[in-house]
């Protein structure tokens, strides 16, 4: 029997191997930030609907496009915590923005200032360390000092709320 010669990886496959952990890793991210995302939406609607019939008159008198931004604003929130968490390029992150805005009926969300008030929250509750804070304005707001504004705003708020 012939004994087989010890295998050598050669630095190609190294960098083929390295580069497979790189995309199995960041696939990981994408599924995991998706079962949040839309795991935070089933939970929410679970816990809406188990609640609806004890809501009290005053809830019931809420317009309804005052809680489907209320609506959109929390999932935004959601998406910009756990996308921050598991850092990524802002190009994917407007690509999410805009399948979120998608799920809750909103064709433009860049002019919409929900959009921008949850992302803030999402850096607040994701405690963006404020270089994080004035990246994520610099990209999404644009020189918006508007959009910037309400990303800051809500930031400040969510921190706010958290110390209280």
């Amino acid at each position: 029997m012939q004994k087989s010669p010890d295998r050598v990886c050669s630095p190609r496959a190294d960098r083929h191997t390295t580069y497979g952990l790189r995309k199995a890793v960041q696939l990981t991210g994408v599924v995991v930030l998706a079962m949040i995302m839309f795991g935070c939406s089933i939970s929410k609607s679970i816990s809406d609907s188990a609640s609806s019939p004890f809501d009290s008159s005053s809830d019931s008198s809420k317009s309804s496009s005052q809680g489907k931004e209320a609506a959109y604003q929390s999932d935004v929130r959601d998406y910009t915590e756990a996308y921050v968490r598991s850092s990524g390029d802002i190009k994917a992150f407007k690509a999410g923005l805009t399948s979120i805005a998608s799920k809750h009926g909103i064709t433009n969300w860049e002019a919409d200032q929900a959009t921008y008030t949850g992302i803030g929250e999402g850096l607040g509750k994701a405690q963006a360390t404020d270089a994080q804070l004035e990246v994520y304005k610099a990209n999404i707001a644009q020189g918006d000092t508007a959009k910037a504004s309400a990303i800051q705003k809500g930031c400040d708020a969510f921190r706010k709320a958290k110390k209280d």
